[in-house]
């Protein structure tokens, strides 16, 4: 069991300085973390939570669960303001740990200002007849060595978080957006990072009812939303995205898109939104028709990955194809794309494969080639996968069929 105080044995594999704790992995999570792989050997980015959710579902169900969990020795809480995390940049960057002690002792947040319903904001501080505040608390899940939670500090300044940890005599720390975090944490950071930003942005955009309108509050660990008046309960929501690298086998070349949102010199595949009774498949070929004016025949499957930075903080999972193309004239919707081409095989080898990091340069400035996506997202491996497993017109017949 974990002992609470500069005594504190951290679960975490990382070291870190007494009042913080590292990380919730143990060697049997890490190991275990290998499952994450797609059947191509693939591990994508924000798909390494080694932690065990199921036990939220099964053990956190009901209020008196969860706020036991919370004042357990082996509780855990990651700080969370807006979609940025709190962590450190010292030895290494990590997303900072704390323990319930240090949250009271740091920022003066008790363990019951993090219930799991709104029934806490009505709590009054000692004396004083004004509501203590109330910071929403999601349980991440569970190693052998404890619970693992994500908390939204959003009522406070990021300033104030910040310069408390470092007044105390602590580890510098600061918060940074998710997304700028892709090339710099760990895998099982990332995953962490991602899952507690994604879930505490749902909860603050679903304040209310969608069928009454009646206020709604967190129940389950905080894995859905009640509301308080009608029988109506909303699940965190996931929106299904299909992204596709479209091939033409008898030139021995793909078609990439580029967003004018994207990096100077930046192509990658297709996507877009699946529509209601549709499936994937037709998806793949309705979107890459709307966006490139290319007709799809056959579509094969690659991997999928969670992508819990989405437009207005939604989670998405990205579901990946590799898609034959039927035509070969590009009709481009110039609302969707800035630009649509065909490109060789020499063109794409040849792509400077730039991570995420390298666009902090102060120039933003990509000097000539083609730019694709780096590792952390699936539209990089795509594009890997059809440069590593074909060859020029592997089959030299012909048009491509259906």
């Amino acid at each position: 069991m974990w002992r609470t105080g500069l005594g504190i044995l951290m679960f975490w594999a990382r070291f870190s300085k007494a009042s913080f704790i590292a990380s919730p992995y143990t060697v049997d999570s890490i190991k275990a973390m290998a499952s994450r792989r797609t059947p191509l050997g693939i591990a994508h980015t924000f798909s390494g939570l080694g932690l065990d959710r199921s036990r939220v579902e099964t053990e956190l169900k009901e209020v008196a669960a969860f706020e036991s969990a919370l004042k357990t020795d082996g509780a855990a809480f990651a700080l969370f303001h807006g979609t940025s995390a709190l962590i450190t940049k010292e030895r290494q960057t990590k997303i900072v740990y704390q323990t319930g002690d240090m949250l009271q002792k740091l920022y003066g947040i008790s363990i019951e200002q993090l219930q799991p319903t709104n029934k806490s904001s009505r709590l009054t501080t000692s004396g004083n007849s004004s509501s203590a505040p109330y910071f929403p608390c999601v349980a991440l899940g569970a190693s052998v060595s404890g619970w693992a939670f994500a908390v939204d500090v959003s009522k406070r300044s990021k300033e104030d978080v910040e310069s408390k940890a470092e007044a105390a005599g602590e580890v510098a720390v600061q918060f940074e957006p998710v997304r700028a975090l892709l090339a710099v944490l760990t895998e099982e950071d990332i995953a962490v990072a991602g899952l507690g930003a994604s879930i505490l942005a749902w909860h603050r955009q679903h304040q209310h009812c969608g069928v009454c309108g009646s206020p709604m509050i967190a129940v389950e660990g905080g894995g859905r939303r009640a509301c308080t008046s009608c029988r109506n309960r909303a699940y965190p929501r996931v929106d299904p995205v299909v992204i596709a690298l479209v091939t033409d086998p008898a030139r021995d070349m793909v078609l990439l898109g580029r967003q004018r949102v994207y990096r100077p010199g930046m192509f990658s595949c297709l996507a877009g939104y699946v529509s209601q009774c549709e499936s994937l498949e037709e998806a793949v070929r309705r979107e890459v028709k709307e966006e490139s004016g290319i007709s799809v025949g056959d579509v094969m499957y690659h991997s999928s990955q969670p992508w819990p930075i989405g437009r207005g903080a939604s989670c998405q999972i990205m579901v990946g194809y590799i898609a034959t193309a039927t035509s070969m004239d590009i009709s481009m919707d110039t609302d969707e794309l800035e630009d649509c081409r065909w490109f060789s095989r020499a063109e794409v080898a040849g792509a400077k494969e730039l991570v995420v990091s390298a666009a902090l340069d102060p120039t933003g400035e990509n000097p000539g080639g083609l730019s694709i996506p780096g590792p952390y997202a699936i539209a990089h491996h795509l594009i890997k996968h059809w440069l590593l497993t074909t060859t020029p017109q592997e089959a030299s017949g012909g048009r491509n069929k259906l």
